[in-house]
């Protein structure tokens, strides 16, 4: 099976989030404002530029809409594009 490269860069952004997530959570109050700040710009900024991402590699060819019709902002998907709702362009053969 040729590796999903939408899957894969949503996958490990997710990763890297949560870790980052995580690690301001062991800083702040989890129920301090400043935790819900930081979180809520820490979620907008993974989600803005892997849209970014997403739209670029679409318009270079590479990949292309999922059939799901799923989005990044809901989470991991049982799909091929684990719920970055996109798909290689190219079939696997």
């Amino acid at each position: 099976m040729k590796i999903q490269i939408a899957a894969q860069i949503y996958l490990k952004s997710m990763d890297t989030m949560k870790k980052i997530l995580d690690l301001v959570g062991f800083r702040l109050d989890k129920k301090s404002k400043e935790f819900t700040y930081a979180k809520e710009s820490i979620m907008d900024y993974t989600y803005n530029n892997l849209n970014k991402l997403f739209k670029d590699l679409e318009k270079a060819g590479l990949i292309k809409k999922c059939s799901c019709s799923t989005n990044i902002r809901k989470g991991y998907k049982d799909c091929i594009c684990k719920g970055s709702g996109y798909q290689n362009v190219e079939e696997d053969k």
